[in-house]
């Protein structure tokens, strides 16, 4: 939380100090500027005041302390920002229309906004524009802070601040003509000082030139000797590249000589490849009819003698039916002789 000064009893408010009268325009700037530091600390801090006005201000020699406000102000002030008449929240940019409206106070000694009652108040608030303050910096500074819409208003109290030193530091050079008088001599004999050191150095800059020139001649005269060499060196390096590429060209022949050769005994090697591989696919073809032709007659021996041991099967069957008959006949006879 931003802690705030607390009021003595002696120290007035700034609401008191206007009814005395007009404030230097020095010392409005510089209460200006006090009142704008201290809202800079609330708003880097997340913080906002919502209530800035004369009465929340106390003076204390050359410096303001802004005091928090005591309770939400009731209706329109001459320091209220229009959005908060229309029930917005107040945030930085409301803050700063209200320090708009106390610093034009304290510049021209009058109210930026006034009215016979509340709601008067609240329409020239939200449609009145003030009246030019007779400096055209300092208007356009209050016209920026007071403005309608608070998009239209500084974004920060950091920019505000910034404006205000400038106007602070112009407002101190109008306010002493006579020291203006000796800034403008000093800054006179400061540029004549700086004309003779200039002359000097220009003087040195000429004779560093005229040596540089004699330099830069000798080193051109130089160079053109060198560039004379290279170039005797480029024709000789030229003759010998045009002599290796009549070699190289050469030699690029005598190998595509070759390669043709070459390619000619690769052909001769296909067709030769090409011609034993067909005879091979035939020798195989006949050789597998061969073995068609084996296989077949093989088949037809095997057939063959499976009917030849069908047959010879046959043949000692009857034999042993023939040799049992002639048994039991031999049998029965010699039985019968008995």
């Amino acid at each position: 939380m931003i802690a705030f000064e607390s009021a003595t009893n002696t120290s007035p408010t700034l609401d008191q100090r206007l009814a005395k009268g007009e404030i230097p325009a020095a010392h409005a700037l510089s209460y200006a500027i006090n009142l704008g530091q201290a809202l800079r600390q609330m708003h880097d801090a997340g913080q906002v005041h919502g209530a800035v006005s004369p009465v929340n201000i106390t003076v204390s020699g050359t410096r303001l302390e802004l005091l928090p406000a005591a309770a939400p102000a009731d209706g329109a002030t001459p320091y209220t920002a229009p959005e908060l008449l229309q029930g917005q929240p107040a945030d930085a940019r409301s803050d700063i229309f209200s320090f708009g409206a106390v610093a034009y106070e304290m510049l021209t000694g009058r109210p930026a906004f006034r009215g016979d009652n509340r709601a008067a108040l609240a329409e020239a608030i939200l449609h009145a524009v003030p009246r030019s303050s007779g400096n055209p910096g300092i208007d356009l500074f209050l016209s920026t802070c007071l403005a309608k819409d608070p998009a239209a208003r500084f974004e920060r109290m950091q920019k505000v601040l910034l404006e205000l030193k400038l106007l602070a530091v112009h407002a101190r050079r109008a306010e002493n003509p006579a020291r203006r008088g000796q800034a403008a001599a000093a800054r006179r004999a400061e540029l004549q000082e700086i004309e003779t050191r200039l002359v000097s150095r220009l003087e040195a800059h000429e004779r560093t030139a005229s040596d540089t020139g004699r330099a830069t001649r000798e080193a051109l005269d130089t160079l053109r000797e060198q560039i004379s060499a290279l170039g005797a060196q480029f024709a000789a390096a030229q003759q010998r590249a045009e002599q290796g590429a009549s070699s190289a060209r050469r030699t690029i022949e005598a190998i595509g000589e070759r390669i043709a050769q070459t390619e000619e005994g690769l052909d001769a090697l296909r067709q030769d490849f090409m011609t034993h591989v067909e005879n091979a696919v035939a020798d195989l073809h006949d050789l597998r009819d061969c073995l068609d032709a084996q296989g077949a007659a093989i088949e037809s021996a095997r057939r063959a003698q499976a009917q030849t041991d069908n047959l010879v099967e046959g043949v000692v069957e009857a034999l042993d039916l023939l040799q049992s008959s002639v048994i039991e006949q031999t049998e029965e006879g010699f039985l019968g002789v008995d």
